[in-house]
């Protein structure tokens, strides 16, 4: 009798642990959802958000019409769908209002749902390159499961040329650049890429810390505003991961730690 009382005990323990654990680690994942929502209110809500990405998207038709064409070969521009074209900041309010990671499940019930809205500008900009003789191929990590619904979504909003050869999903990874050699490889001249990702520029950045990410700016500064153009995205992106190794891996407690110590804070002297 005593040896199950003992062992009833120790079970009663681990299960109490085991749900305070469960409870740390749920109110971990709220905190980190609300250290988002003044950024949300800025994307949302803000004069300056709006200002920015028009400011990006002129700075790209400018950059579009000065690129030198390549005899024979046609112009292209290479833009990033999230954040870049269209605006997902309802998904990342509904996570900070919940207090829900991000899961390929939730998104894709997002993206099914064709609610994303139009970034600033990025119609305007889109018509403009195709109705000047380019072509643009919208290269996303989203999944090719998720193609018809995305299509559907970008006409209803208006871009033109959506369809199965210029908009190229996921393929398996991340990393994309083997789609935009394929899109070189086509033929095309790629004169400008669109992202608000350094990712969406090339493989140079990919899976890199955010030391590597700076130096690859650093290095190629000159190019920003010429041929790449950034749009602002304080929401989520490979700077975050970039912020330690296997960041997202760690736990939600973790994650949280990470963040306070990468502040650069004044002393108050």
């Amino acid at each position: 009798m005593k040896m199950t009382a003992t062992l009833l005990t120790s079970g009663l323990m681990a299960l109490m642990l085991s749900g305070c654990a469960s409870q740390s680690a749920q109110k971990a994942q709220q905190q980190l959802g609300q250290q988002s929502v003044l950024a949300l209110n800025w994307f949302q809500q803000s004069g300056e958000y709006q200002a920015l990405t028009w400011q990006a998207f002129n700075g790209a038709r400018l950059a579009f019409d000065a690129a030198p064409s390549l005899t024979g070969k046609p112009r292209a521009v290479i833009v990033d769908l999230d954040e870049t074209m269209i605006d997902n900041s309802a998904y990342s309010a509904w996570q900070a209002k919940n207090g829900q990671p991000f899961s390929a499940q939730s998104w894709s019930t997002w993206t099914q749902a064709k609610q994303a809205l139009a970034v600033p500008g990025a119609v305007d900009f889109a018509r403009y390159v195709t109705s000047h003789g380019g072509t643009l191929f919208y290269v996303s990590n989203r999944d090719q499961k998720d193609f018809d619904a995305t299509v559907a979504n970008l006409t209803q909003l208006g871009f033109p040329q959506a369809n199965a050869q210029t908009v190229r999903l996921s393929t398996g990874s991340s990393n994309k650049q083997a789609r935009f050699d394929a899109i070189q490889a086509a033929g095309y001249n790629v004169v400008l890429y669109v992202g608000d990702n350094l990712n969406d520029f090339g493989a140079a950045t990919w899976h890199q810390g955010n030391a590597q990410r700076r130096a690859f700016v650093s290095q190629n500064h000159q190019r920003f505003g010429t041929q790449f153009i950034v749009l602002p995205n304080p929401l989520y992106g490979d700077w975050e991961s970039g912020m330690a190794e296997n960041y997202n891996k760690l736990t939600p407690q973790q994650q949280l730690s990470t963040r306070d110590a990468q502040l650069k804070a004044w002393n108050g002297k």
